[in-house]
C-alpha cells in the first residue's frame, strides 16, 4: 500500500503561485485542508503541463463519460497561504480521476536521489475547482517576462540581445 506523506482528500486549497520577479521566479504548488497545508517547489513547465493536462482530462470526462461540467461556485482564492515554506521540490506530477467521488486526483513525488525514499502527496479536487485552478495555473505561467517579437525568447528588464538582429539594434531591422 502506498503511503502519502501529505494526503488531502478532499483538498479545499489547491493553488500555484510564484515568489520573486519575472525571470527569477520560483513556482510554488500549495495544497491543504483547513489550517493544514503544504508548499512545494515546482518548475514552470510542470505548472503549464498540469494546467493543460487538467483541462484535457476535464474535456475527456465530459466527452467519454457523458458527465457535464460540475456546477458550484469557485471563488478566485488562489493566493498562496503565508508563510510559504516549501517542504521539497517536485520531481513528478500525476493526474487521475475518481469516478465514484467525481474528483480529480493529483499525486506529486519529491525529487530525491533515492526513488524509494521519495515522499508523496495526494490531493483531490472537484471538477469545477480543477478547471478554475487550471486556468489560474496557465495565467501564472504566462505572467512572466515578455517575449521578444523577433525571436520569441524572453526579454529581461535590463535589455535583450536578439539573435535575429544579427548584432544590430532593433532600429536597423525593418
Amino acid at each position: 500500500m502506498t503511503y502519502f506523506h501529505y494526503d488531502f482528500d478532499p483538498a479545499d486549497l489547491f493553488t500555484v503561485g510564484t515568489l520573486g520577479q519575472p525571470g527569477q521566479r520560483t513556482f510554488i504548488l500549495q495544497a491543504g485542508r483547513g489550517i493544514e497545508y503544504v508548499s512545494m517547489v515546482c518548475e514552470k513547465e510542470q505548472v503549464a503541463a498540469l494546467g493543460e493536462g487538467l483541462l484535457s482530462m476535464l474535456d475527456q470526462i465530459e466527452d467519454l463519460l457523458q458527465r457535464e461540467a460540475s456546477g458550484g461556485a469557485v471563488g478566485n482564492a488562489f493566493e498562496l497561504v503565508e508563510p510559504v515554506i516549501p517542504v521539497w521540490r517536485i520531481a513528478q506530477i500525476g493526474v487521475g480521476y475518481d469516478d465514484d467521488a467525481d474528483r480529480l486526483i493529483i499525486v506529486v513525488q519529491e525529487m530525491t536521489d533515492e526513488i524509494e525514499d521519495a515522499e508523496l502527496g495526494r490531493f483531490t479536487i472537484g471538477r469545477a475547482y480543477a478547471e478554475a485552478f487550471a486556468l489560474h495555473a496557465l495565467n501564472v505561467v504566462s505572467a512572466g517576462r515578455l517575449l521578444c517579437p523577433m525571436c520569441g525568447e524572453p526579454m529581461d528588464p535590463d535589455g535583450h540581445r536578439c539573435a535575429r538582429t544579427n548584432g544590430h539594434g532593433r532600429r536597423y531591422v525593418q
